[in-house]
């Protein structure tokens, strides 16, 4: 499959994330965005799939350590963790 950039006119500045859990059973996926106080994450996981996601603002850092984690813990992410890092530390359009 042949990745292609996203037009700039649907570009929306976020990143999805999806934690990959044996099964589906701890699925987790994130919607990423810039913040002025660090990243802003919507999550939803199986406990809140019908209802909205959880909403909080975290630091660069702090999502970098949780996804590290998810991956030591043999999770997969999808994009790669290496993705997300780039995407925290490109500068925005």
């Amino acid at each position: 499959m042949v990745s292609a950039r996203v037009p700039d006119e649907m570009e929306t500045g976020e990143l999805a994330v999806h934690i990959v859990s044996d099964k589906g059973a701890k699925d987790h996926v994130l919607l990423l965005a810039r913040h002025p106080a660090g990243v802003r994450v919507r999550e939803w996981h199986s406990g809140n799939w019908s209802t909205g996601p959880e909403e909080s603002v975290v630091s660069a850092n702090a999502l970098l350590t949780r996804l590290e984690s998810v991956v030591r813990s043999r999770q997969r992410i999808e994009p790669d963790v290496r993705v997300v890092r780039s995407w925290l530390t490109a500068t925005p359009p």
